[in-house]
């Protein structure tokens, strides 16, 4: 397989559809414990857990406290900046592929096989959310909007929206009803959203998800995230060490020298305005213009990342192919 095909692949010839691997796992965690990420391994019983022998997707904040998600349903906790973890019994044993927290208790995690997790406790138990819509496709990504309302997405233009902190789900058309490209992060900018998808397409909503309208892709790659600068600006990133940023929400855009072609996963920007982008093979790339241009940084281990989140210590905790773990500050900047 090649990295285009990171976050999915649809055998369109046998008129197979399916999700191969998702969410910063494919060219970064490419092992046989990745393999078996979609396997009927047991749920993870609470204990603690070598933070460093399991594969993370994603993680957040939940008030003080982090919380990671990954492999086999694994759902990681943190009490302490990320110093030890706890490892908490999920109802699902589906690689989870994001989570997020609309309060410091209440959060949602989803995943592949349409696995969709609700917390009530800040990550300490979770249940099962049944949405017959969704059936076994994946979901890639999951977006806090502000207030209880949480959108998720995902494989073959699967768009859920809950106004309910993620007890109810209804299912959304977006670009057009024949649009099947898995779509890899949905961000707010002012009053749009802006989406972004495998194959480089990319589409704009001014009004909340009702309609869509598709925007001319500057990229034909895939791309895998997105993040909304402090000064509004949209960044794009993806395949090849591909950053590309808009200011006028997504109609124009500009491509950002990386000077890399590592492949980017994800990314995050701190209160303070940094924008951090992690990749496979231990890249990190910050930038303090607004994504005007950026610094590249390789941990020394290698080691590929899919997220970064910041503690309470300011430092940058990265979730990857080798756990979780506190990133030196020569490494972003700090």
């Amino acid at each position: 397989m090649n990295q285009q095909i990171k976050h999915g692949l649809q055998a369109r010839g046998s008129g197979i559809r399916r999700v191969i691997i998702s969410a910063a796992v494919y060219a970064m965690f490419a092992s046989p414990l990745a393999g078996a990420s979609d396997g009927a391994a047991k749920p993870i019983e609470a204990a603690p857990i070598k933070s460093n022998r399991v594969i993370l997707i994603d993680a957040t904040k939940a008030g003080k406290r982090l919380v990671a998600v990954g492999e086999r349903g694994v759902v990681l906790y943190s009490d302490d900046d990320g110093a030890q973890w706890i490892a908490q019994r999920t109802p699902v044993t589906r690689t989870l592929t994001t989570v997020a927290f609309s309060t410091d208790k209440i959060g949602v995690a989803v995943g592949h096989g349409g696995s969709i997790l609700r917390t009530e406790d800040g990550g300490g138990s979770w249940n099962k959310v049944d949405v017959a819509e969704v059936g076994k496709d994946s979901l890639l990504g999951l977006t806090h909007l502000g207030g209880s309302e949480f959108i998720a997405y995902g494989a073959f233009g699967l768009f859920l929206a809950s106004k309910d902190d993620g007890k109810t789900w209804e299912r959304k058309s977006v670009v057009n009803q024949d649009f099947d490209r898995h779509i890899m992060a949905v961000v707010a900018s002012g009053n749009f959203w802006f989406l972004a998808a495998e194959s480089g397409n990319i589409a704009r909503s001014k009004d909340r998800g009702v309609t869509w309208e598709a925007l001319k892709s500057p990229y034909v790659g895939s791309f895998f995230g997105a993040v909304v600068t402090k000064d509004g600006a949209i960044l794009a990133f993806g395949m090849r060490g591909n950053v590309w940023r808009s200011t006028d929400q997504g109609t124009t855009w500009v491509k950002i020298e990386t000077n890399t072609k590592i492949g980017i996963n994800g990314g995050r920007v701190l209160e303070d305005g940094t924008v951090v982008l992690v990749g496979n093979t231990g890249l990190i790339l910050t930038s303090t213009d607004n994504g005007g241009s950026f610094k590249i940084s390789m941990a020394p281990q290698g080691m590929g990342y899919a997220t970064v989140v910041p503690n309470g210590k300011g430092e940058l905790v990265a979730a990857g192919e080798a756990g979780v773990s506190v990133l030196a500050g020569k490494l972003w900047g700090k």
